[in-house]
Formats: structure tokens, C-alpha cells, sequence
């Protein structure tokens, strides 16, 4: 193997050496690593924050959800003049799921709004399938060829 300098002043230095010492130095780095499982506050059902708290909760700039407010994406309550706006469990939520959006469907905050009301449609038809199956099995409705047959 022949030492090729990588730079003037740096005899005796070669790329190969110097990338398999960087190789070695990683792999020890990230062996001694802990895995650390991520969790995501889940903010109790009765709080309300302010739009500051909002925006770090959800890791939103406070001038996008402004916009979100503005596009009708979100809807705060809305307090007395000096206090603003107020957000609670659920527009938390909202917030990271139109981020969630977002990274895969760009800016189209239109199309967003769409996905985001289907989804809530949807949420809305699963609770009542589950409400009708917690109310037991339906009776049989009596066709009419049923009641044909008794008559004969």
C-alpha cells in the first residue's frame, strides 16, 4: 500500500487509514448507544393552552397554526379579547396530524382539509358500527316469501 499524502503537510496520512479509523470510531459510538423509546405528551382531556404552549406541544410555529386557524383546519375556542385563543386535547391532535400531512402532502392545505374531514367521518361511522354492535344482534325482518309459504 503506498502512502499518498491528502493534503501538504499531512505525509503519511492516507484516505484508506483515515476512513477505516473513522469507521472504527462510529461503530464503537453507536454500540455503546441506549435506545430511548420516543413518547408523545398526551395532554389531559380538560386542559386548555395557550397558543405559545400549543405550538411547543405540537412543535408548530405560532404563525402556522395562525394560518390553520385561518383556513378552518383547527377551531380554537376563542376567549376574551386579552387571554386569545385557547386549544385543548383535540386540537393538539389536529395539529400533529395536519404536520403528519403535511410532510407527505406538501402545502395543499385545501386537500389537507378534505383528508382531515373524511377522517373525521369515518371516526364518526366506526363509533355508531361499534354502538349498534354493543346493542346485540338485530331481529330478522319477515320477508314476504316467508309469509307466502305459511299461507299455503
Amino acid at each position: 500500500m503506498t502512502m499518498t499524502p491528502t493534503r501538504p503537510g499531512r505525509e503519511g496520512c492516507s484516505r484508506r487509514r483515515k476512513s477505516e479509523a473513522f469507521k472504527h470510531r462510529t461503530s464503537k459510538a453507536f454500540a455503546k448507544a441506549p435506545s430511548f423509546e420516543i413518547e408523545l405528551f398526551d395532554p389531559p382531556a380538560d386542559a386548555l393552552y395557550s397558543i405559545e404552549t400549543a405550538a411547543q406541544l405540537a412543535g408548530v410555529p405560532r404563525r402556522t397554526i395562525l394560518v390553520y386557524c385561518k383556513r378552518q383546519l383547527i377551531s380554537p375556542a376563542i376567549s376574551a379579547a386579552d387571554r386569545g385563543y385557547s386549544f385543548d386535547r383535540e386540537d393538539i391532535r389536529a395539529l400533529r396530524r395536519i404536520e403528519a400531512l403535511r410532510r407527505i402532502c406538501g402545502d395543499d392545505l385545501a386537500g389537507i382539509k378534505i383528508i382531515l374531514e373524511l377522517t373525521s367521518a369515518l371516526e364518526r361511522l366506526h363509533l355508531r358500527l361499534r354502538s349498534l354492535s354493543n346493542e346485540g344482534p338485530f331481529p330478522k325482518a319477515k320477508s314476504k316469501s316467508n309469509q307466502r309459504r305459511k299461507k299455503k
